[in-house]
């Protein structure tokens, strides 16, 4: 896949590994026919991609609570 990005991918959020995945996911899709290897990987990267979200989704979660839990106690944690 040498040469498909630009630039280094920076990974230090969920958002990151996200959209990793999804141009990986869509290289492979563009990428000639459909195997069975090709569907498994594709089928394991959907997954940790789901998992992803679902990480990103509780941390923003987290940070808001923390961060009401802040407000409240007139700025001290």
């Amino acid at each position: 896949m040498k040469g498909y990005f630009k630039k280094d991918i920076r990974i230090s959020k969920p958002q990151h590994i996200r959209r990793m995945l999804a141009k990986v996911i869509n290289i492979l899709l563009q990428d000639g026919e459909m195997t069975t290897d090709k569907a498994k990987t594709i089928a394991t990267l959907s997954n940790t991609a789901l998992k992803s979200m679902d990480l990103g989704d509780l941390s923003e979660r987290l940070e808001r609570v923390e961060k009401q839990i802040k407000s409240q106690q007139g700025g001290e944690v």
